[in-house]
């Protein structure tokens, strides 16, 4: 669908971070879209390798908003933004360029989302605004970092945030931190 948008002309799509980087190298791209649903390691050297071919390439990176906090590594990487939306059950493949055999993400509709947030989730926010990291908050207020982890997502949801500074913004904004 983005290959007939205005402007927009369809590349490739590749179903393997391997195939990407090969075809990436013959042809490359001003956008590249890539998905969360691979390992973080293999998403990460994905981008680093796509930035050192070819720096200023516009990286979007585009997962559930679960993989929120994955985007925070990939942005480091150099990606250029994080989407969080959810796929069609048309998706196929794991890694594509301008994305043509499947439709558009959609956002993920959640009941959560506008709900109130919990007192732990308040404490792993203001751990979030002062910049600690997840085993930082853990280590604060004796969870596991996977517990903080759920707590942020869920607090990312509450707030319809995409990552941890949307989050601080939108909870600023609401008068939940200070």
């Amino acid at each position: 669908m983005l290959a007939n948008a205005p402007g927009m002309q369809r590349v490739g799509s590749a179903g393997t971070s391997t195939e990407l980087i090969a075809k990436f190298r013959i042809l490359p791209s001003n956008t590249v879209f890539l998905s969360a649903r691979v390992r973080t390691d293999v998403l990460t050297e994905t981008i680093k390798t796509i930035v050192m071919l070819r720096p200023g390439t516009a990286i979007v990176v585009f997962g559930a908003p679960e993989s929120a906090s994955l985007a925070i590594d990939a942005i480091r990487e150099g990606a250029s933004a994080f989407l969080a939306c959810e796929a069609s059950s048309t998706s196929t493949g794991s890694v594509s360029t301008l994305p043509g055999s499947f439709s558009l993400p959609r956002p993920r509709a959640t009941v959560e989302q506008g709900s109130a947030l919990s007192k732990r989730e308040i404490e792993v926010l203001r751990g979030i605004s002062l910049g600690k990291t997840n085993n930082e908050i853990g280590s604060d207020l004796h969870l596991a970092e996977d517990t903080v982890k759920t707590h942020a997502q869920r607090l990312f949801r509450k707030l319809a945030a995409t990552d941890r500074a949307h989050a601080v913004g939108q909870a600023m904004r609401k008068n939940l931190i200070s």
